[in-house]
């Protein structure tokens, strides 16, 4: 039933004006297209419709100008505006909803979604304007038995059920609501939440009624978000804030809190509130942020390796050409030779940029990591503390597509952080290869943000001294380095050249629980049977021993 609503539709695009007042005008209710802010305005002012849709992009005025000019004038403040917008930014609906939204849709319409969001804010309005009609009603009958003392007991009793009816079919409506929601009364305490709200908590009504509510509030976020509650309560006027709420699975979430203060016949009698989960938001956006720096920083090493190749290479054939032209026992043929020898040093430095940048240029070959893997482990024995145990437990024929200069360095550089994080005390350092599947079902281990399909597993762990939080946090950074002496791009250069790889890594650290370091490379190859090799233990003081399956 679409009850003679009327629907203000404000969109400078004539094909999204067109679209939605058709699809409206379809179901019944009366729609009022506008082209532009002043327009919007002007309609809005003269006839003031039950909800308004509209465009956040728009010239001369854009959406969020036109909000704040419907929110001053009295007749307009209270209409229930929703923003339509192409764009997913955090700091765009963020501000709509400080402007007063209360709702977005996204410009790829789905007919059936915006029909929903129009009909729920729509009843949600019709119910404010009959409890408000309601109330003017039982006002008048209040004056009225207060005329007639002999009929003023009735009267109240009436007064009280029906409001009782009101509450129920508030709560009724409130339960089929996308958010949460919450009421209380004047005396601060909860005294409803809706079904969406006790989900996300995992409580029941009689545990969260009164002020139970702030023990689910992250204990840095209290202080604040009490602060900011009860000041709008003491002044009984609107509130917003933003907190870690602990969701029922023990999980942090931020949430965007709202409230606005509830009368009766003028009398304060508590606030009611929406909760809504923004952690998905505030997630995207940090990804997208991350990405764009992670990006910036490759593009900027990839120049600064081009550059120095280059002078690098003017430095070598110079170098040569004075060689060419000193006999052995010239006197400035050892600086020639030093020159060349620093020429050399500096040109693993680029090396190592190069990879950092993700440098795809490198030729790439079907290679069996396992066997990569244990040939770096033979190599590698004569470097490892006595102390130090090295056991291997790797699948065969493990084929990545990939370029086996770089993958030796990844597993050199990850053995050998390994080896530095015990510290010269001895321990365990466990690597292991495995064939794994990410998809549905996924595999417990795989890592988010791959594509689904079957991939290989290098995992190098330790026993060492693992990493406090900040360090985790910053372990990829390049030229960060706990070291007193180091450039800090082992890591980081494991990270380009497994991003050049179309791979991903992941550490799992604990400080004085030693490390795990987990890598995913695509499969170049889908065997039936992931057959794995003995386990075997490797130290610098006996000849390691694998047996390798063919």
């Amino acid at each position: 039933m679409t009850d003679g609503f009327r629907i203000l539709v404000v969109d400078d695009d004539k094909e999204s004006l067109a679209l939605l007042t058709n699809m409206l005008r379809a179901e019944g209710y009366e729609v009022r297209p506008a082209d532009n802010g002043q327009v919007a305005l002007a309609s809005a002012a003269v006839s003031p419709p039950q909800l308004i849709l509209l465009d956040i992009r728009m010239p001369d005025m854009d959406g969020f100008e036109v909000c704040r000019r419907l929110k001053a004038p009295e007749n307009t403040r209270d209409i229930p505006i929703i923003f339509i917008t192409a764009a997913r930014e955090v700091e765009e609906r963020v501000q709509g909803l400080r402007l007063g939204a209360v709702d977005f849709i996204n410009k790829l319409f789905r007919p059936e979604e915006i029909l929903a969001r129009v009909r729920t804010h729509l009843e949600l309005g019709r119910l404010r304007a009959d409890l408000e009609k309601k109330v003017a009603q039982r006002t008048a009958q209040l004056r009225a038995a207060n005329e007639r003392l002999q009929e003023e007991l009735a009267q109240r009793r009436l007064a009280e059920q029906a409001l009782r009816e009101s509450e129920e079919r508030f709560r009724s409506l409130a339960d089929t609501a996308p958010v949460g929601i919450w009421v209380t009364n004047p005396d601060k305490l909860a005294s409803f939440y809706n079904k969406r709200a006790l989900t996300f908590t995992g409580w029941t009504m009689e545990q969260l009624v009164g002020n139970r509510w702030t023990e689910l509030v992250h204990p840095e976020d209290r202080d604040d978000v009490c602060s900011a509650f009860h000041a709008a309560v003491a002044a009984q006027r609107a509130f917003r804030t933003e907190c870690r709420m602990r969701r029922s699975d023990g999980q942090y979430r931020w949430v965007l809190n709202t409230g606005i203060p509830r009368f009766v016949e003028r009398v304060y009698v508590g606030h009611i509130g929406t909760i809504i989960d923004t952690t998905d938001l505030k997630l995207n956006h940090e990804q997208i942020l991350a990405a764009e720096k992670l990006e910036s920083l490759g593009a900027l090493a990839a120049g600064i390796a081009h550059d120095f190749n280059n002078m690098l290479g003017a430095i070598f054939g110079e170098s040569d050409v004075a060689l060419l032209e000193t006999t052995s026992n010239s006197p400035g043929r050892e600086n020639i030779e030093r020159i060349k020898a620093v020429a050399v040093r500096a040109s693993e430095i680029v090396r190592l940029l190069m990879a950092y940048a993700g440098d795809t240029d490198v030729a790439k070959e079907v290679v069996d990591l396992s066997r990569i893997v244990d040939e770096m482990i033979h190599l590698l024995r004569g470097s490892v503390s006595e102390k130090t145990v090295l056991h291997a437990n790797l699948a065969k024929h493990l084929l990545v597509r990939a370029n086996a200069t770089q993958i030796r360095q990844v597993v050199l550089n990850l053995i050998k952080n390994a080896e530095e994080s015990l510290k010269g005390q001895g321990g365990l350092i466990a690597v292991t290869t495995e064939r794994v599947h990410i998809g549905r079902p996924a595999t417990a281990e795989s890592l988010a943000g791959l594509p689904d399909g079957k991939y290989v597993r290098l995992v190098v762990s330790d026993t060492g001294c693992g990493m406090p939080p900040d360090v985790q946090a910053r372990a990829f950074d390049p030229f960060y380095t706990t070291k007193f002496l180091g450039r800090g791009l082992g890591l980081a250069v494991v990270q380009g050249i497994l991003r050049s790889h179309h791979g991903r890594i992941d550490i799992r650290s604990k400080q004085g629980d030693g490390s795990m370091f987990e890598i995913l490379l695509p499969c170049a190859d889908s065997p039936s049977e992931p057959d794995r090799a003995p386990f075997a233990s490797h130290s610098g003081a006996t000849d390691p021993q694998i047996v390798f399956c063919q």
